[in-house]
């Protein structure tokens, strides 16, 4: 698959050191989270972490078909990602909108890929 417009804005945000990889990482951090992004295999937990921290910081949460966001990060284990730099999130939603294998996150069970929490 080609270069999309996304992959290379999260390749700068990489770069740029704009960019908190793992569930984990993600719920230490305090404040500064404009767009959060989940990989449509991330786990049940990790999940559940990440809604959190989206009520929290009060961002915006996109989801990706399954093994997409580790394509477009190169990280293979990657299943959750916190993007810090407020242009390059603007900039990331709105290539969503015309990107197939990102939508934003609609939760619960209506979600575009099943999984209930």
């Amino acid at each position: 698959m080609g270069n999309g417009k996304i992959e290379t804005y999260l390749g700068f945000c990489i770069r740029a050191r704009k960019i908190i990889f793992g569930a984990e990482m993600i719920e230490r951090q305090q404040k500064g989270i404009p767009l959060l992004i989940v990989d449509g295999s991330i786990g049940k937990n990790s999940l559940k972490t990440i809604l959190r921290v989206c009520e929290k910081q009060g961002c915006p949460l996109y989801q990706t078909d399954e093994g997409t966001l580790a394509e477009w990060v190169h990280r293979p284990a990657v299943k959750a990602v916190a993007v810090q730099d407020k242009n390059l999130a603007a900039a990331i939603m709105k290539e969503a909108d015309g990107e197939p294998r990102i939508r934003l996150y609609s939760g619960g069970i209506n979600s575009t890929y099943g999984k209930e929490i």
